[in-house]
């Protein structure tokens, strides 16, 4: 190349095109919340929840836009913004056998998210527990919140009580707590229709 080329490409610009009109404003939906409670070792056979009752939810890691309000004193979650949320919580659980034969009718984890004093069950998973040892549930789906004063709940939908339990975390080669958590729910702002 020669040096009258190499002068015409360092003064060549693109043409550009007319400007065209400015989009709608945009809504930032990047939001999340991580929410958990952790297996600290304090109970050796784990957490007892009863039948009906909700499971504990100790710890709001991770919500730097207020998405939500967690009260640990009452188990609840108030979402602080209308619309649509994806949410995904993990339990590690298990129920005791009422004698040694496993029965199919009674012998299950069964977990719901749910708005509280209802039956309306948005999000919800149940396994049979084998053989009285912890296993890991998932439930995941999407709910549409209107009102944002309505608290939801994590609840044992099952028959019998269930006990949250995880291997202890000094037999782990981490001393993160996030290693062997009993509970953990994300929850994903989706954004709201119209917005």
């Amino acid at each position: 190349m020669n040096s009258a080329d190499k002068e015409y490409l360092l003064n060549f610009t693109l043409p550009q095109g007319p400007t065209g009109p400015t989009g709608p404003a945009g809504v930032n939906i990047a939001r999340s919340a991580y929410l958990t409670t952790f297996n600290d070792g304090t109970s050796a056979n784990g957490i007892t929840v009863q039948s009906g009752d909700r499971l504990p939810i100790d710890r709001e890691e991770l919500d730097i836009s207020s998405l939500i309000t967690l009260d640990t004193s009452d188990e609840t979650i108030r979402f602080n913004v209308a619309g649509y949320y994806k949410i995904t919580f993990t339990v590690s659980a298990y129920v005791f056998y009422s004698n040694s034969t496993f029965d199919p009718t009674t012998d299950f984890v069964s977990l719901g998210f749910k708005l509280v004093n209802t039956d309306d069950v948005y999000i919800g998973t149940s396994q049979w527990v084998l053989n009285e040892t912890p296993i890991q549930l998932v439930g995941q789906g999407i709910i549409s919140v209107n009102d944002t004063t309505a608290l939801y709940e994590l609840v044992n939908l099952g028959p019998k009580n269930i006990c949250l339990n995880s291997p202890d975390l000094k037999n782990t080669v981490s001393t993160s707590y996030f290693t062997n958590s009993l509970i953990t729910i994300v929850i994903e702002y989706l954004g709201r229709q119209g917005a």
